[in-house]
């Protein structure tokens, strides 16, 4: 799950549509309020935070560190000296190129969804993983899938395992047909 958190409504949507050009497999949130951003953070369990620069000092850092979610600081302009806040995390720049901003996007995307150890159930697959088996199921190869979801084939490859270890299924028309049943897939869309 993603959060945006921009006071400026502009700027907000904006990276709202990007997020969900590049990443359409997660649930993506935005607030312009500090309340319903703390709300957000105690509600849900964020794997990525865009947080603006206006935010930061209302902030308890060390319960930020504690939800162990990826961090972007969010600032209008790029400043002329940069101080260290304690805050470490990356940071985007709303006045960088349109090549910088589409980077640091995909970047974060791809290194938030790696599986947390926490979340690994052997009897269950992860959200991560279904989205790996919705991909499986319409035919796409481990290259083609990397690429739509942005993460490595060697990612891939190792959720292919965890997958067909979990399920006990070797075959990707017994997956195809796991998908359907558990309604990761729709017929129609095969």
């Amino acid at each position: 799950m993603i959060v945006i958190a921009i006071p400026e409504f502009v700027y907000r949507k904006g990276l709202e549509l990007l997020f969900k050009e590049f990443s359409v497999q997660q649930k993506l949130f935005t607030t312009g309020d500090l309340k319903e951003f703390s709300r957000l953070l105690v509600d849900n369990n964020p794997n990525l935070l865009y947080i603006h620069e206006s935010f930061l000092p209302s902030l308890n850092f060390q319960k930020l560190q504690s939800l162990n979610l990826r961090i972007v600081k969010v600032f209008n302009n790029k400043p002329v000296n940069s101080t260290d806040d304690g805050f470490n995390a990356e940071i985007l720049y709303l006045d960088d190129d349109e090549n910088q901003v589409i980077k640091n996007i995909k970047r974060n995307i791809s290194l938030s969804e790696r599986p947390a150890e926490d979340e690994e159930d052997e009897s269950e697959i992860s959200e991560r993983e279904k989205d790996i088996l919705r991909e499986i199921a319409l035919g796409k190869t481990n290259k083609e899938i990397a690429d739509s979801l942005f993460i490595s084939v060697h990612t891939v490859i190792t959720h292919r395992k965890n997958i067909t270890r979990k399920l006990g299924i070797k075959s990707v028309s017994g997956l195809t047909v796991y998908a359907i049943l558990n309604k990761i897939i729709q017929m129609e869309e095969l």
